[in-house]
């Protein structure tokens, strides 16, 4: 371990891989309204800002999900920042407090809209989910209607900044059962861990056969309303991995569905990018800059597209 790279810890600390799924469906929303709707007035900056404070908002959810699963991420040997003591509890809550303030003050000073939203996202994904009394994520049912929730949320704030009008659309629907897809899969790789700890998700209650069938029912649907409501950007992606669904609920076996979880964000990835050729750079900066922390800090090959 080379104690050098503990000043990143607070950057890698709001799981910059998990932005990329965050960044992915909010360019998604963006471009949606670009093709989809008639514009409303809004400045051409709003994209940016908005992003910045959803991405603020995202790493204070990330963080407060961390603090609370502590022991789940102790058992399941993943997520140690907080768990094994390299970045103080009281640290990440400063951290998180911080990031919420900015991402609120951001969103709400670009548009009524965004930071409404960002409120709500906040509020459903961050604390809701993780902190008693509601506690989603112990909820087999409402933790997948809040994880898709989340989706459809991001999508909606990048269907603003874009200048659409309203404030859920009714395509972002759309991305409430492709963000619940990959939820489902998710939760298998922690099964044994979440057990362990008392955690009740849908994976730990209904089995791995139950949840990949589910996963596929669900990434079966996000095909069949992108192509309904013509979210290109988002119908190709699931055309191209259906079959890694299908084949993962065949071969019943938990590393097939890494492969397919790891493997639609890579595709939708690719989507964006074909869009936004800019793109590029994060994609790049985050998977490649995280693989040199996690080697160099901890001598991890993470992350990586192995079906591992």
């Amino acid at each position: 371990m080379q104690s050098g790279w503990k000043i990143l810890d607070p950057v890698f600390l709001l799981r910059p891989t998990l932005m990329l799924p965050a960044w992915i469906f909010y360019l998604a929303g963006l471009w949606s309204a670009r093709q989809h709707s008639v514009p409303a007035e809004i400045h051409s900056s709003a994209s940016l800002w908005i992003g910045l404070g959803l991405t603020a908002v995202m790493g204070a959810v990330y963080i407060l999900n961390q603090i609370q699963d502590v022991e789940t991420d102790r058992i399941n040997h993943k997520l140690f920042l907080i768990s094994d003591g390299h970045v103080p509890v009281h640290s990440a809550w400063l951290q998180a407090a911080l990031l919420i303030f900015a991402g609120l003050f951001i969103g709400f000073q670009t548009e009524l809209r965004a930071g409404a939203l960002l409120l709500f996202l906040f509020l459903l994904t961050g604390w809701s989910y993780s902190f008693p009394p509601m506690q989603f994520k112990n909820r087999p049912i409402a933790s997948l209607i809040v994880n898709g929730g989340g989706g459809l949320l991001i999508a909606s704030l990048g269907w603003i900044a874009g200048g659409g009008a309203g404030w859920l659309p009714l395509r972002s629907i759309v991305y409430f059962f492709a963000c619940a897809a990959v939820s489902f899969n998710t939760m298998l790789p922690d099964i044994e861990g979440d057990r362990a700890s008392s955690k009740i998700t849908f994976a730990v209650r209904y089995g791995l056969r139950i949840t990949v069938i589910w996963a596929l029912v669900t990434e079966t649907v996000t095909m069949i309303l992108a192509w309904i409501f013509k979210e290109w950007i988002l119908f190709y992606p699931a055309l191209a991995m259906l079959p890694f669904f299908i084949y993962a609920l065949t071969k019943k076996e938990v590393s097939e569905v890494v492969r397919a979880t790891k493997y639609s964000v890579l595709v939708m990835a690719i989507a964006i990018c074909i869009v936004y050729p800019w793109f590029l750079i994060p994609v790049f900066v985050v998977f490649f800059g995280s693989k040199l922390y996690y080697k160099a800090r901890f001598g991890l090959d993470y992350p990586s597209l192995k079906n591992s």
